[in-house]
């Protein structure tokens, strides 16, 4: 019975310690996934340790593509984010209110001509408003400012490797 109590607090003591690691950094400069790929950025830590790094990035693209960016640091540490892999994204708020505002244009357009040249012909007008709406809008750029911060933990990459 006290090896099970032994193992339980070794667990709960690793999975305190693990969460210990993480750092919270500062940046220093804004950063956007318009920048190109290989910009170099700097922030700090609350101890005033300077890190360095450079984006790796995706432009937005049409047809409400979604731009991202990845922070690649020289130091052994890697960004804690939602996504797995650590790639910082835009949110969908805007991305739906581009095709909402889309569709209303194209209900719009619908209505204006539906009495000039009849209602099924202002359907086909409608859907090519829209559909070129859609297609000529991008998606949201990727944007960290200066000031935010950023959750970063030890890289587990060079564990276990000889030199």
């Amino acid at each position: 019975m006290w090896r099970t109590g032994f193992l339980l607090v070794c667990v709960i003591l690793v999975g305190a310690v693990c969460d210990a690691q993480t750092v919270t950094l500062t940046l220093l400069e804004d950063l956007s996934s318009k920048l190109p790929t290989g910009t170099e950025f700097t922030t700090r830590d609350a101890a005033g340790k300077i890190y360095h790094g450079h984006v790796v990035t995706h432009r937005a693209r049409f047809l409400l593509r979604r731009g991202s960016m990845r922070l690649v640091f020289d130091e052994p540490v890697v960004p804690v984010t939602p996504d797995p892999e650590g790639v910082f994204r835009p949110g969908n708020k805007m991305r739906l209110l581009k095709l909402a505002g889309s569709l209303a244009a194209a209900k719009l357009a619908d209505d204006a001509v539906d009495g000039a040249i009849g209602a099924t012909k202002a359907r086909y007008v409608a859907i090519g408003v829209g559909a070129a709406l859609i297609f000529l809008q991008k998606g949201g750029e990727a944007k960290l400012h200066q000031g935010d911060t950023i959750d970063v933990e030890p890289s587990r990459e060079g564990v276990g490797k000889s030199k």
